[in-house]
Order: structure tokens, then C-alpha cells, then sequence
């Protein structure tokens, strides 16, 4: 039987959008590592003394009265809310666009598009200056 590549599973979806959100986050000086063991977080970020346990998931594009908007769903695969008790933080991923945004315990984080990078946080995937090592 052959398998179809026309068309990528939600599964390689999925973690294309966790190494794109990885390599923002090692551009962005924090070190970057997977639970050994399923959890409801995806990474866990560690950069001095804060660490962040987060979920990845891939950004879908909504349209509310002409409006084009980012959502991140914030739900589980259950259907029940990811609570603190469950990551820190959420990480989405559209196209080569990475954002970090705290986890407010609802089901659907949703941004303008044109205002992302005002109320998410913006994770380049290029290592600047800035994260350079000397």
C-alpha cells in the first residue's frame, strides 16, 4: 500500500510546528528540552532562573467580520481547558511565525493578525546579535 504525500498528517504538522518552536526559543537564549514520559506540555524552556513549561500548537487563521485573526486553541484533545496545572505557557505557530503567550486557562486565545506581535510575544527563529555567543 502507498502512502499519500500529497497531503502532511496532523501528526507531522504538529511537530514541524514544535521544532519551529524550538529553534525560536534556542534563538532566543533559552535551552529547550521534551519530557521523557507523555505530559500535557510539549517543552519545557529553561533560561537563567525561569523556566517554562509549554504547549505548541499550530496557529489556524479566522476571519470575524472581515477581520483576519490568529487563534490558538486551548483546549486538549479531551476537550477540557489546559489549566496551569498543566503548562505555563502556549506557543503558536503559523507558517515560519513563532508566538509565545501565557496561559490564561480559556479555550481559544484569538489576536488580529496586524496586532500578533503587540499582544503575543514575537520569537524570531534567527539568531541575532543579541543571542549570539561570544
Amino acid at each position: 500500500m502507498t502512502q499519500d504525500t500529497t497531503v502532511l498528517s496532523t501528526s507531522t504538522i504538529g511537530r514541524h510546528s514544535e521544532l519551529l518552536a524550538m529553534a525560536a526559543l534556542l534563538a532566543d537564549r533559552w535551552s529547550v528540552s521534551e519530557p521523557t514520559v507523555p505530559e500535557a506540555h510539549d517543552l519545557i524552556a529553561v533560561r537563567g532562573d525561569e523556566s517554562l513549561r509549554i504547549q505548541v500548537k499550530t496557529i489556524k487563521l479566522r476571519e470575524k467580520e472581515g477581520v483576519p485573526y490568529y487563534v490558538i486553541r486551548g483546549l486538549k484533545n479531551s476537550g477540557a481547558t489546559y489549566m496551569k496545572s498543566d503548562c505555563d505557557a502556549f506557543i503558536g505557530v503559523v507558517g515560519e511565525h513563532v508566538y509565545l503567550t501565557e496561559n490564561r486557562e480559556i479555550t481559544d486565545y484569538w489576536v488580529k493578525v496586524d496586532e500578533a506581535n503587540e499582544k503575543w510575544r514575537y520569537l524570531p527563529l534567527k539568531i541575532t546579535e543579541k543571542g549570539a555567543i561570544n
